[in-house]
Formats: C-alpha cells, sequence, structure tokens
C-alpha cells in the first residue's frame, strides 16, 4: 500500500513538471523559433540589458581617454514607448553607478549617447533590436547592437506602432458676428 502510494505522489510529481514546462514554453513562443536568443519578459531583464551596454561602454572608456573626461549626455528616445523610456533611465542610471560623468545637457563638450530600439515584426512574434551608440558628431567611439526576442502578450511595450495618435489640433477660425 505504501509502494503504491508513493508511486502515485511520484507519478502526479512528474505530471506537474511536465504541465508546468509546457506553460513556461507556451510564455515564450518567440524564444522557440530564434534559439539563442534572449527573451524580455520584464522591466528587470530590461534593467540587465541596459547594465550590460553600460559595462561594455564602460570598458571602451576604459580604451579611450575622451570617454573618461568628456561628460556623456543620453538624448531622449526617438519613439516613446514604455520600453524605451524604461532603457533611457536605466542607462542614466547605470552610467552613473559606474562612475561616468552624465551630463544633464548637451554641451559642446559632451559626447552623445543614443540608445536607439527597433522592433521587428515576424512571423513568429516580435524581437527587439536595440543599439547603443556614442560620438561626438563626426564619428563613433562606440557601438553596439543585440536582439532580443519579445513575449507576444507585452508587444505593445516594445512596438511604438500601438502607441496612442497624437492629432495635430483642429484649425479653428474666429468669427464676430453682429447684428440683433
Amino acid at each position: 500500500m505504501l509502494r503504491r502510494l508513493l508511486l502515485l505522489a511520484l507519478l502526479v510529481s512528474l505530471s506537474a513538471c511536465a504541465q508546468f514546462q509546457r506553460f513556461r514554453q507556451s510564455l515564450t513562443p518567440s524564444a522557440q523559433a530564434t534559439a539563442g536568443v534572449k527573451v524580455l519578459r520584464a522591466p528587470s531583464d530590461w534593467g540587465e540589458l541596459t547594465h550590460d551596454a553600460a559595462y561594455r561602454l564602460l570598458q571602451r572608456a576604459s580604451q579611450v581617454e575622451a570617454l573618461r573626461t568628456h561628460p556623456i549626455f543620453v538624448t531622449e528616445p526617438k519613439q516613446a514607448t514604455p520600453f524605451a523610456l524604461a532603457l533611457h533611465t536605466f542607462v542614466l542610471s547605470n552610467l552613473t553607478e559606474m562612475g561616468l560623468t552624465v551630463a544633464e545637457k548637451q554641451t559642446s563638450a559632451s559626447y552623445l549617447l543614443d540608445v536607439d530600439v527597433q522592433s521587428v515584426k515576424l512571423s513568429a512574434g516580435m524581437q527587439v533590436v536595440v543599439t547603443t551608440a556614442i560620438g561626438n558628431g563626426d564619428h563613433y567611439l562606440f557601438r553596439s547592437s543585440d536582439v532580443y526576442a519579445v513575449n507576444q502578450s507585452d508587444v505593445n511595450l516594445y512596438d511604438a506602432s500601438m502607441l496612442p495618435q497624437v492629432l495635430p489640433p483642429t484649425q479653428t477660425k474666429t468669427m464676430t458676428v453682429t447684428g440683433k
């Protein structure tokens, strides 16, 4: 009787593990189609992504004196998606935490750091290409691109076409009415 209960408990446990594994795989369909591509699931992943990019920039700064001696100005995102706005904040924090000087305003002495996000829709889901580039307007001192898969349920956080459209103000004309 005890053996049967242990065997039953083992079977139930194995079945639960298999169901959990199928559940996890169903959350990341795009990851199955593109092996080796990291999947962005949560803002904590976004912080890790920018930490890695900032660390590579810090490594480059150890080789290029200009990056150590000039402030870095992080440009505003071109597309104001929740993902791009969060990356901007994370980059500012990571660079200052790593000891680089980050300018609050762009000056002629500062280098510009662009963090560009491009969303690519695929049949298996969506991926984003994140490019970090720093330069002085004439040439790049650092440039790096990475690809990440996105969970289908989170596409609206990454895709600029899903942002609310801002319509231009309606033209109005004021007319003076006289008479009775």
